[in-house]
C-alpha cells in the first residue's frame, strides 16, 4: 500500500510540473498556450495570453474573450492547429523583441484556415500583439 501511495504521489507531482511550465518562453510557446486555451473553449484564459499598451478592465477582457468565442466558433469547435513557421525580430542589441507565428487551424466543419500571429516580448515574457491583425 505504501508503495502505491509513494507511486500515486510521484505521479502526482510529475502531472503539476508539467502543467506548470511555462509555454509563453518563446513566440511558438505563447501561440500554442493560446491556442490550447481556444480549443478548451476557455476564452478567458486565452485573453490573458495578449500583450495590451495599457491595462485593459475586467469588463473588457469579458467582452474580448466573448469577441474570440464568437470568431473561434463560427467555423465549429477548433479541433486542432499545426505550427507552420516562427519567425524572431531582434533589437539593435540582438535581444528578441518581436515574433511572427504562422499557423494552421483546422476546425470541426472540415474548413481550415491559416493565420499569422504576431507577437511581443512583454517584461521578458512573450505575449500575442493584440494591437497587430495578420
Amino acid at each position: 500500500m505504501k508503495k502505491l501511495q509513494i507511486l500515486l504521489l510521484a505521479l502526482c507531482a510529475l502531472v503539476f510540473a508539467a502543467c506548470s511550465s511555462k509555454k509563453s518562453d518563446t513566440p511558438t510557446g505563447i501561440v500554442k498556450e493560446y491556442l490550447d486555451c481556444i480549443k478548451a473553449g476557455n476564452y478567458d484564459k486565452a485573453v490573458k495570453c495578449f500583450h495590451f499598451e495599457k491595462e485593459a478592465k475586467e469588463a473588457e477582457l469579458k467582452a474580448l474573450a466573448a469577441k474570440l468565442e464568437a470568431g473561434y466558433t463560427k467555423d465549429g469547435k477548433l479541433l486542432k492547429y499545426e505550427i507552420v513557421s516562427e519567425e524572431v525580430t531582434k533589437d539593435e542589441e540582438g535581444n528578441d523583441v518581436k515574433g511572427k507565428v504562422e499557423v494552421k487551424l483546422f476546425y470541426e466543419n472540415d474548413k481550415e484556415d491559416e493565420q499569422t500571429i504576431r507577437t511581443v516580448k512583454d517584461n521578458g515574457k512573450w505575449k500575442i500583439d493584440f494591437s497587430i491583425k495578420g
